[in-house]
């Protein structure tokens, strides 16, 4: 039985091979079939044969999510304390308080370090709390 002969197809988005059978028939790969009907549309409604998906530089993704920003600097406050209370509690406990003894001044960072992480999970927790009852509150009155 003679070997179906391959040849190869170029297009503009890939290269993809369609076959000749002893038939003469061609037939594409369901890649070639997958790809043709993925043509993107122009914006007069006739499709596009470049390939690349042409999206409108104005349109922004729906599922974007607006972060209030009392959120965001929140976080950044938290997080300057979290980086500068540390640092400041082990050297000024190294100095001060545990002269020369460093792993003593270390469990005090530690300390310092999980007493601002607790705090800023208490501090949105009560805040998720608040925005829960003025959300409750809300719908009672409707």
């Amino acid at each position: 039985m003679p070997k179906p002969k391959t040849t190869k197809a170029k297009s503009t988005t890939a290269t993809a091979a369609s076959h000749t059978s002893a038939t003469g028939k061609t037939t594409t790969t369901s890649k070639e079939r997958s790809k043709s009907r993925r043509l993107p549309a122009t914006r007069d409604g006739t499709e596009s044969s470049s390939g690349e998906d042409e999206q409108s530089e104005d349109r922004q993704p729906a599922s974007a999510p607006q972060i209030p920003g009392n959120v965001i600097r929140k976080l950044l406050a938290f997080s300057l304390l979290l980086l500068v209370l540390p640092i400041f509690a082990y050297f000024g406990s190294l100095k001060y308080i545990f002269v020369g003894s460093t792993a003593s001044s270390a469990i005090v960072a530690v300390i310092v370090a999980n007493i601002v992480l607790a705090a800023y999970v208490y501090a949105a927790w009560v805040e998720d709390a608040s925005e829960h009852t003025a959300h409750t509150i809300n719908i009672r009155h409707q």
